[in-house]
């Protein structure tokens, strides 16, 4: 009797000329692994850049329109109803054994639902982010913040929930600059998924910027203020005032002053009220 074999399915997210990148992230074809290019445009002169690499019968190709890096998610997210699905963006590379770690770890963790793993930097770059030491259970109110790109899930299992990417965050939507995929997460963890962190890398890119400048633009403060009104409720407006001296108290220079900075707080804490 054949085993029905578990498949995994890359979401990749792409953008205008970024669909140049997405080759290199392909590997060899394989029966148990798909490739979903999303492929969002803003001027259809971006359709002919289409390379000829990504003509295979293990790659599938939708376009989509505009902008707003979570339509592009949930776009790819349509496109698929069963196994494993890996969120992936167009600048990263996969290692030789990243797929097997993944669908090893799902099929030997039946229980889990969501799995987050680690981005492993060029060499000479410093960590991507700080990661638990050892493999861990992940709740709503305690754990790191895990990046898109560290994260596959079983997609009948988050479908069946009705969870998609919240359009109201990430690149390229009206307001808010980012926080996408803590929504999804806790938006998993609310209907009660279970999800696991596994320190093992699957992926490498270079190192998260910590440039202050892109901390303390005010989109980034909008959305800061969205998220913690998410998560605390009224209590974010005292939060963020802590939130605010902690970041200025040091007198390096900002690009905003600490008062404007907290108009901007409270303007996505508002939004996020008024538009949930």
């Amino acid at each position: 009797m054949k085993l029905e074999v578990m498949v995994l399915h890359v979401l990749v997210c792409t953008l205008d000329d970024g669909i140049t990148r997405v080759p290199h992230l392909l590997k060899p074809e394989r029966e148990d692994i798909r490739y979903v290019v999303s492929f969002q445009y803003s001027d259809e002169k971006f359709l002919s850049l289409i390379p000829d690499a990504l003509r295979r019968k293990d790659v599938q190709i939708v376009t989509l329109p505009g902008r707003g890096l979570c339509r592009n998610r949930n776009h790819a997210m349509s496109f698929v109803n069963d196994g494993i699905a890996l969120i992936a963006d167009d600048d990263l590379f996969y290692f030789e054994d990243t797929f097997d770690t993944i669908l090893e770890t799902f099929r030997s963790h039946t229980e889990i639902d969501l799995a987050f793993f680690k981005t492993k930097t060029p060499d000479g770059e410093p960590e991507y982010k700080k990661y638990p030491l050892v493999e861990k259970s992940y709740t709503r109110w305690k754990g790191y913040a895990p990046s898109s790109i560290e994260i596959a899930f079983r997609v009948e299992t988050v479908k069946r929930k009705g969870i998609w990417f919240d359009e109201r965050f990430g690149l390229g939507s009206a307001r808010l600059s980012g926080g996408e995929e803590l929504m999804f997460v806790d938006a998993c963890l609310k209907q009660g998924l279970q999800a696991r962190f596994f320190p093992k890398y699957i992926v490498l890119h270079p190192c998260m910027s910590n440039g202050d400048s892109s901390a303390f633009t005010l989109r980034a403060a909008m959305t800061m203020g969205a998220l913690c009104h998410h998560f605390k409720g009224w209590l974010a407006f005292p939060a963020m005032v802590k939130f605010t001296w902690q970041a200025f108290r040091k007198g390096e220079k900002r690009p905003v002053s600490p008062f404007k900075y907290y108009i901007w707080l409270v303007k996505g804490i508002l939004y996020e009220r008024a538009t949930r």
